[in-house]
């Protein structure tokens, strides 16, 4: 075992003379504990009210500037506007479609155009369940679900960074999240709130070795949407960095199963309810979406050269301020690049390995359209900005991302692409 420079055990296993290289290279990756992590400490009835206070506030904030700059911007009314109440405009727009399809009429396939099929079930689902509960129409119920996961996603984000932090840093990190460019969408009629909260659970019961509720949450996450079934990847090395996978071990062996499940079991619905799985798959090119296409990059070397942009990723007719987006989605992007290889290397490596997978996938799928929203749910990275020391440096970062804040939100609730 490794001890530190006064001779304490540190818990950590040390170089062995005779190990081989394979074994010396699985230490320095995957860094084996042996153990779960330790318990954070308890959640007090104050920290939820905190947090909880906290939501209110942004959420309250949010609106006000939402009702600001639908007075201010220039409209694109959707068509679905002049069914709703004014404030519930506010959070249903473009992608709110398709999943309230799902909510009204099930599921359908047009093999020639977008279908909604492209969307999981689990937001849906739910949201039609609420509004079972408390009929109160249907975009009603699924803001409450968006509502109690984004609760939900922020009592556990607390939790997983106090395993290894202080109170100070989890509260930093929760600010960061909720000034995200992005974040505007963990408040709207989609399933962004929905992934984080799921994210979230998964790698925080992994983290503590329980691996049927970090499986169980997986699987949710994946029923949520495909990009899901990428918490294998962090579960995965939990399970190894605990050294978990003992013949004898079968609650292990079936969390990591279950992180599959969600994703998988969609699939199979598709299979028997249109006869093939693949539909989804095809679907994506109705989304200007293929696999493995690293089209952004292609793209930011055109840019930087100053080569005429061969396929335009932002269609004028959808998109307002193209080169504000690509610049921004670019630059997030090779931002959480770097913070997902500091998260492996300094921090935790399944934390790293989520924001790499995570940020990777939908940057390799054609298009760069939407890079900011794909991202806002991997919330690690924003455990690097809440450990940030300098003062002036955190400060620059929120001021950075409420502008990216204020964006999004004038965008969205006026009609236009956001993202």
């Amino acid at each position: 075992m490794q001890t530190d420079e006064v001779g304490r055990n540190t818990g950590q296993p040390g170089a062995d003379k005779t190990e081989s290289p394979w074994q010396r290279l699985y230490r320095q990756v995957i860094q084996p504990t042996g153990q779960p992590a330790p318990a954070p400490p308890s959640l007090t009835l104050l920290n939820v009210l905190m947090i909880g206070l906290l939501l209110i506030v942004w959420r309250g904030a949010l609106l006000a500037v939402s009702v600001v700059w639908t007075r201010l911007g220039v409209s694109n009314p959707w068509e679905g506007d002049e069914s709703l109440h004014t404030l519930l405009r506010h959070s249903v727009h473009w992608d709110s479609g398709w999943y309230l399809s799902v909510v009204r009429e099930g599921y359908a396939y047009n093999p020639d155009a977008q279908s909604n099929i492209a969307f999981f079930p689990m937001f849906p689902y739910l949201a039609r369940i609420v509004e079972y509960v408390i009929p109160w129409g249907d975009v009603v119920a699924g803001l409450i679900v968006v509502h109690l996961a984004l609760f939900g996603a922020m009592l556990y984000i607390f939790q997983l960074v106090r395993i290894d932090y202080t109170d100070v840093i989890a509260w930093r990190t929760l600010l960061f999240l909720l000034v995200f460019p992005a974040a505007f969408f963990f408040s709207v009629f989609y399933a962004e709130a929905l992934l984080v909260f799921g994210m979230a659970a998964t790698l925080y019961h992994a983290r503590r070795g329980q691996w049927l509720m970090a499986g169980l949450f997986g699987a949710f996450t994946g029923l949520t949407k495909l990009i899901g079934v990428v918490l294998v990847i962090p579960v995965g090395i939990e399970l190894l960095r605990q050294q978990a996978l003992r013949r004898d071990n079968l609650q292990a062996w079936a969390g990591g199963a279950l992180t599959l499940a969600g994703g998988f079991a969609y699939l199979a619905f598709l299979q028997l309810r249109l006869g093939d799985f693949r539909v989804y798959f095809w679907n994506q090119e109705h989304w200007n979406r293929q696999s493995f296409d690293p089209l952004p990059f292609q793209q930011l070397g055109r840019f930087l050269t100053g080569q005429e942009l061969g396929y335009l990723p932002y269609p004028g007719d959808v998109v307002p301020l193209h080169t504000y987006y690509f610049l921004m989605d670019m630059g997030l992007l090779i931002a959480f690049l770097i913070a997902g290889v500091y998260l492996w290397l300094r921090v935790q490596p399944a934390y790293g390995a989520l924001v790499l997978a995570g940020a990777m996938i939908p940057a390799l799928s054609g298009t760069p359209l939407a890079l900011a929203r794909y991202m806002a749910i991997l919330f690690p990275v924003f455990l690097v900005a809440g450990k940030i020391k300098s003062e002036p440096v955190r400060y620059a970062l929120v001021i950075c991302s409420l502008f990216g804040l204020s964006i999004t939100t004038y965008l969205f609730v006026n009609g236009h692409w956001a993202g």
